[in-house]
């Protein structure tokens, strides 16, 4: 061949298929990280208008009628 041995050949492939791999990996989780990102600031701004809401509907009439029928 081309006087590099077959070995040190398969080797190199393998090293540059692991490295594309790595670095197609590493796209993915910072997309996915982006996205967990986004997800938990909406989570975080819902909980945080539901407890807005709670508070205020709760200050109004902390008190609840119960159902008048059981059945």
């Amino acid at each position: 061949m081309n006087g590099i041995p077959p070995a040190f050949q398969h080797l190199h492939a393998r090293v540059v298929d692991a490295e594309a791999t790595t670095r197609a990996l590493r796209e993915d989780n910072d997309r996915l990280r982006e996205r967990v990102a986004v997800y938990a600031q909406v989570i975080h701004e819902l909980r945080t208008e539901l407890d807005r809401r709670t508070d205020t509907s709760t200050q109004r009439s902390p008190v609840r009628s119960l159902p008048t029928s059981i059945t």
